[in-house]
Formats: C-alpha cells, structure tokens, sequence
C-alpha cells in the first residue's frame, strides 16, 4: 500500500438522543497507509435494533480496507439497540457479551453508532460518531509504535479449544502501568438487522445480514492484566498465554480472530493492537 488514498465515506451525523443516528454522504479523508508504526482499533459500538447502524459498518469496512493491514475493527454489541426483546421475533440472538457491556457502562455511551479509534480522544471526546472515525484513524497512523505485538494460536478441532499465546515487545522506553487485553471476534454471522437504507440491504428488515467483526468474549476479562509497569525499559518483552474453549458455543472457529491490544491504563489509551485468524 503506497501513498494517500483519498475516500468519500458515508458519515456526518445528527444526533438523536438515544436513537440510531443517521449517516449522510459524503465526507472526504486522506489516509497514509506507511506513515508511522502504530496500528488503529475501530470500536464500533452497535446493536441489531439500530436502523443506523448497517451505515457505520460499511464507514469501518471501508476504512479497514484503505489500510487493512494496519486497522482492525471490532463490532460491540451493547446497549438498548442490543435488546433481544424489543425489536419483534426476528430479534432474539443475544450478540453482548459481558466486557462490551462493562465497557458500554465505562465510557457511558448512548445511542449508536457510536465508537472510539484506539481510545483516544484527539480532541474530540474518547466516544464520537463515526464521522470522526477516519481523522482520527489518520492521526493514530502516524504515530511511531512504542511497542511489538505478535500473535501465535492453535486450534484443537477434536476439543474445541483455542490456545493463544500474545507476545510483546517495547521498542522504547515507557513509563506507566500497561495491561494487555484479548478477545475473539467472529466473521460472517448471518442474523437479522434493523435497517433504514434500501441501498445498502433490505428495509427495514434485513433478515439475513451478515454481521462482521462481532466481539464474543474478552478472553482475560475487560480490562485484562498488567504487562509492565512503572519504567519500562526499552528492549523489555512479554508474553501471555490463554485458553479458550468453543464448546458449548455457535461459535465457527474458521471465522474467528483473536483481537489482542495494549493499553495505558491511566487513560485507558490503546498504544498497539494485533489480529490473527484461529484457523489460518
């Protein structure tokens, strides 16, 4: 991927108070794929009851597309507009999980689409629309990483256990308290989603929406567990080891990731993150 590439992205938003909000065209960002280290989180906070939000999946997926080897995405299910009993008979799959909830809660978020790229708030509060998505993902790319992630999973088909293991490394000098988080996302869900836009899929009912990047579990919990702390020198490594069983779950391991990120936890700043496939 070589030089800026510029884009029109459906976004601008009007806010409604805890209702979907709606994205409009066109607003135009350029993105510098080889600027800087750091790779860029895409929270997008949504739910299956938000008309709106089919709009903010395609603003993410086009994103992540521009520079798909530095920004990964993750879809949150949480909130109102993840009710499994408000929205008819179509809508009773349960998509939430508890970290996106206690997240949700943290960050007080209400009314989707709403996200937060690598939370960080570049001046715009931590939680935006998805019309600040890609400015503050160009920001973000420019950064130098301050430090490596790797990640190396095994899948055990007969027992239905995944085991990870998350690597680091911090190329300089940092001070602070730093935890690594580690979830599973899953691909290709195919499940009912509220709909409000006949040019992206059916209204106002799309039955058979393909839901992507879905959050199924923080596999060491919400806020994860320390890496490092105080003055961490440069060179310093580290590596976690984790077990995930799929037993019991719908789960399809040939369509999960496992979504790995290390975070400041004074601000809750996510300095690096990595993706890699379960099944390869």
């Amino acid at each position: 991927m070589k030089g800026i590439k510029n884009i029109t992205l459906l976004l601008v938003f009007t806010f409604v108070f805890q209702a979907c909000e709606k994205v409009e065209p066109p607003y135009k960002t350029g993105i510098d794929c080889e600027a800087g280290t750091r790779k860029v989180l895409i929270e997008d906070y949504t739910g299956h009851g938000c008309v709106n939000c089919p709009g903010a999946a395609v603003t993410a997926h086009e994103l992540q597309q521009l520079c798909e080897d530095r920004i990964i995405v993750m879809a949150v299910h949480a909130g109102y507009f993840a009710s499994t009993k408000d929205f008819g008979p179509d809508y009773t799959y349960d998509f939430t999980t508890e970290a996106g909830d206690e997240w949700n809660s943290y960050y007080g978020i209400i009314g989707n689409p709403k996200g937060m790229v690598n939370r960080i708030d570049g001046g715009v509060g931590v939680v935006t629309v998805p019309d600040k998505w890609g400015e503050k993902v160009v920001a973000q790319l420019e950064i130098p990483a301050g430090i490596e992630l790797s990640i190396s999973n095994s899948f055990n088909q007969v027992g239905k256990k995944l085991t990870t293991t998350v690597s680091g490394h911090f190329i300089t000098a940092q001070s602070g308290n730093f935890k690594v988080v580690v979830c599973i996302t899953e691909n290709n869900i195919v499940k009912p989603q509220k709909n409000n836009d006949a040019s992206l899929g059916d209204v106002p009912d799309w039955l058979d929406y393909v839901h992507m990047h879905v959050l199924r579990i923080a596999i060491n919990g919400a806020w994860g567990e320390e890496i490092g702390s105080g003055d961490v020198p440069k060179g310093q490594d580290f590596s976690k080891t984790y077990t995930q069983s799929f037993d019991g779950t719908d789960w399809l391991p040939e369509n999960c990731n496992v979504v790995a990120f290390v975070y400041q936890d004074s601000d809750k700043s996510i300095l690096q993150v990595e993706e890699k496939a379960v099944i390869e």
